[in-house]
């Protein structure tokens, strides 16, 4: 490794409770296709009808700061979940401040307590009607994400994508000027009819995405 992206511990060396570790390219996002170390953390507060890593409930190992650290290989890491903000993380966001931080999070849980970390950028999900779970998402979260930070719907649905469109509308203001991106759930809604709809409401802006692992690889497949 780079001496220059060598992870610094913090004094806090709690330790995490970890699903896996594993080296991949980013699937979905701002840096889809780029090779990341992805740390999947334990535990969630949702229960999202779709949910593809469920296995992350419960399987668990509890690992140090130092032994995570030693399992990153590249500059662009991607802290996911489960839900990774169960956990307290600020640690090993501080110890990975060579290292830019793609953290992905239900939209259940406040961001802004980590807006003080420059390496850091949030890939924060807006749970639609498809997933079972809108009433728990937390307003402050869209209201105050900022340029660095990415919006995510994961649609199922029409009526989904009219939700996704209603609450961009509804916070237009600030994210006129964030980063969207909208997505299928895989299997369940074609990527074609996402692409007619963002045509239909002008939304130019918005950008679809494919989750690219499943793709290469079996879309059952885990750890890549």
């Amino acid at each position: 490794m780079n001496a220059n992206l060598r992870p610094v511990l913090s004094k806090d060396n709690s330790a995490l409770a970890v699903n896996e570790i594993f080296d991949s390219i980013e699937g979905e996002g701002k840096r889809a296709g780029e090779l990341a170390t992805f740390i999947r953390l334990a535990g969630c507060n949702l229960r999202c009808s779709y949910c593809d890593t469920a296995y992350a409930f419960a399987e668990k190992h509890m690992m140090s700061l130092q032994d995570i650290l030693a399992k990153v290989h590249y500059p662009a890491v991607t802290l996911t979940g489960g839900e990774p903000l169960m956990q307290e993380v600020r640690p090993l966001l501080e110890a990975l401040k060579s290292h830019t931080v793609n953290v992905e999070t239900n939209g259940s849980i406040d961001i802004s307590r980590y807006f003080d970390l420059d390496n850091v950028f949030f890939t924060v999900d807006f749970k639609c009607g498809t997933s079972g779970e809108t009433s728990k998402m937390l307003p402050y979260n869209f209201k105050h994400l900022r340029k660095r930070d990415v919006l995510k719907f994961v649609v199922g649905s029409h009526e989904d994508l009219v939700q996704a469109k209603n609450l961009y509308l509804f916070h237009y203001d600030n994210l006129r000027n964030r980063q969207i991106f909208v997505s299928p759930v895989f299997g369940q809604i074609e990527p074609a009819e996402i692409v007619d709809f963002l045509k239909a409401e002008n939304l130019r802006k918005w950008r679809v995405q494919l989750q690219l692992h499943k793709f290469i690889w079996d879309p059952e497949k885990r750890g890549v």
